[in-house]
């Protein structure tokens, strides 16, 4: 019997993100076209976001395979010092309907980036904890709960295999 897992990691973007207008930047949506190839092959889940010219991900699935998809994406050019923030065995995933979701989350991570005392996106330096807790802001996202049990507003499924958020930087 395989082991369930949940990576979290971290990463700078090696590129300079490039204006978005509209959608996903340029650069992440070639990254994620290549993640749908690859995750789907290994019944690989989870979700990624991009700010500040900074990645955010959670890998969910097989550990083996989480390994292997996390040493391929920490050897990418795209990204500069991927850190796993943490990795752990989990019951079931959260993220368990590979849907490729783009939701407008950007003034949720905003507080929750000022709530832990930081001036803008850096999970470089988040902790576990900090990392653990973002997790737990997407999927409460993703399934429209908040905080108070109430509903939010529904998200736009575009198809696809892996979960996405993407905003722009804050300006400054």
């Amino acid at each position: 019997m395989s082991e369930l897992i949940r990576l979290v990691y971290a990463s700078q973007a090696a590129f300079k993100p490039a204006p978005v207008k509209q959608g996903v930047e340029p650069s992440v949506a070639r990254i994620l076209m290549q993640s749908r190839r690859n995750n789907s092959h290994e019944n690989i889940g989870g979700v990624l976001y991009f700010g500040d010219g900074y990645f955010f991900q959670a890998l969910e699935g097989d550990r083996k395979a989480v390994n292997q998809t996390y040493q391929r994406i920490a050897a990418d050019p795209r990204h500069r010092d991927v850190t796993i923030l943490s990795l752990k065995t989990i019951p079931h995933r959260l993220f368990a309907d590979w849907s490729m979701k783009y939701v407008p989350v950007e003034q949720a991570v905003r507080e929750f980036v000022r709530s832990r005392g930081y001036p803008h996106f850096a999970p470089l330096q988040f902790q576990e904890e900090e990392a653990e807790a973002l997790i737990k802001l997407f999927h409460q996202q993703r399934s429209g709960d908040t905080a108070d049990g109430g509903k939010k507003r529904g998200w736009f499924n575009l198809g696809g295999l892996l979960s996405l958020w993407v905003r722009r930087p804050v300006e400054k």
